[in-house]
This record gives structure tokens, C-alpha cells and sequence, in this order.
């Protein structure tokens, strides 16, 4: 049996240390700006215009430096390379990149109206997901906007990370997370054409946006006469 433990601590452990480089490495050629992106044109179609966005697995920034252009948006990106986060600081100036996780994030509570994950949460170290939701809530504005970009699996399940002995990939509808607080309301959801098989739910990718709304979740007590 793979075990997510390694050598180095957890996943995130093996992704800081070189794993987010190699990454990195691997697809730096498709990392364009003007590449065409469901998570763009799905924030469009939903009618979000962010002021202040926060990326968590921005790679270089390529995404970010799109909804700056669009919007004027101030946006900030986290991500575990340090070559994406070096390249990206020296393509787009006009972008706040640091390296780190998403289990500890940059900014203020509310700092942000719209926080996203960029197809980074199935490589995350599931004893860490209520960590990561909490810091992504923490950072998020109520009335601001949640995008989760990735895979869309109907249960929980692992697979082998194919480019690194010892890693995990894990499946989820990862936005039950974010669901089961009746803050949060699933506003929007399209699943990518170009990469997703519809009959092999291994291989359902897609993006979801939702909604945060904490100052309605719990309403008055409707069964009082």
C-alpha cells in the first residue's frame, strides 16, 4: 500500500520541496495568458466582477494577470514552486505571487471577494482539508465568491499520483466541503468539455462557483408563533 506519510512529512512537504517545481517544469509551455480558460469564462458567464481575488495553486499567475486585465482586479497568488512564483513575479509585476499552500493563507479575514482554488485541491493532504476550507472561508468576504476548478467525483477516493512515488491523488466533489455550512450556496457549476470523459467519472473535471452569504444562513427561529 502507498502511504501519503514520505520521507519529508505530508504531501504538501514533498510539493515545497521540489514536487511543485517539477510540475511546474512539466507544463510551463501551456501556462499562456491568452490560453482559453473555464475558470475565466465561467466567472463571465456567472456576472462576477472581482475587485480583490485571491488564487490558491496559481502556478506562474498566468490566471490571475487575465482577471487583473478584465477587471482591474487586485489579485494575489499562492502556489508551492518557487520557479512559478519566480517566473510569474518577473512576467506580471502588477501581481502579488508568494510561495506557500493553501492551508496557510496570505491576507486579512474577508480580505478578498473572490477566492480560488486552481485545480489544487485533489493533491492536498485530506488530514488537511478542514484547515484549507477554514483558511479559504477565513479569507473570504461574505457576499464574496468561491471557484473551485477540479476533478468531479461522485465518492471519495485515492489514485496514485503517476509522477512521483508516494503521492496521492484524491477524488471529491470537493465543494461538499464548502456545502455543508448553509453559508454557502452552489450558484454555478460547468463541466470542462475539452478534458472531461462523461462516462468515466474518473476523469470529470469541472468548476463550480458558489456563493458565501453568512449573514442569512441562519435566520430567525421560523417555528416561533
Amino acid at each position: 500500500m502507498v502511504n501519503q506519510q514520505n520521507k519529508t512529512g505530508l504531501q504538501k512537504d514533498v510539493f515545497l520541496a521540489d514536487e511543485a517545481d517539477q510540475w511546474f517544469e512539466r507544463n510551463k509551455l501551456a501556462l499562456s495568458p491568452d490560453r482559453s480558460d473555464n475558470v475565466v469564462e465561467a466567472i463571465s458567464a456567472a456576472g462576477i466582477r472581482p475587485r480583490s481575488v485571491l488564487e490558491i495553486g496559481c502556478a506562474n499567475g498566468w490566471r490571475l494577470n487575465r482577471l487583473h486585465q478584465l477587471f482591474g482586479a487586485a489579485c494575489v497568488g499562492v502556489d508551492p514552486s518557487s520557479k512559478a512564483i519566480t517566473q510569474g513575479i518577473e512576467t506580471f509585476p502588477g501581481l502579488d505571487l508568494r510561495v506557500g499552500s493553501a492551508d496557510e493563507l496570505p491576507g486579512d479575514a474577508g480580505e478578498y471577494d473572490l477566492v480560488i482554488f486552481g485545480f489544487c485541491f485533489y493533491l492536498i493532504d485530506p488530514i488537511l482539508h478542514f484547515r484549507c476550507v477554514a483558511e479559504a472561508d477565513r479569507v473570504l468576504l461574505d457576499n464574496g465568491f468561491l471557484v473551485i476548478s477540479d476533478f468531479l467525483a461522485p465518492i471519495p477516493y485515492h489514485n496514485v499520483y503517476s509522477h512521483r512515488e508516494g503521492v496521492r491523488s484524491f477524488k471529491l466533489d470537493f465543494s461538499r466541503y464548502f456545502l455543508a455550512h448553509p453559508a454557502y450556496n452552489l450558484i454555478y457549476r460547468a463541466l470542462d468539455q475539452g478534458k472531461s470523459d462523461l462516462h468515466n467519472p474518473d476523469r470529470r473535471e469541472g468548476v463550480d462557483i458558489l456563493v458565501k452569504c453568512l449573514s442569512t444562513a441562519f435566520p430567525f427561529n421560523p417555528f416561533t408563533k
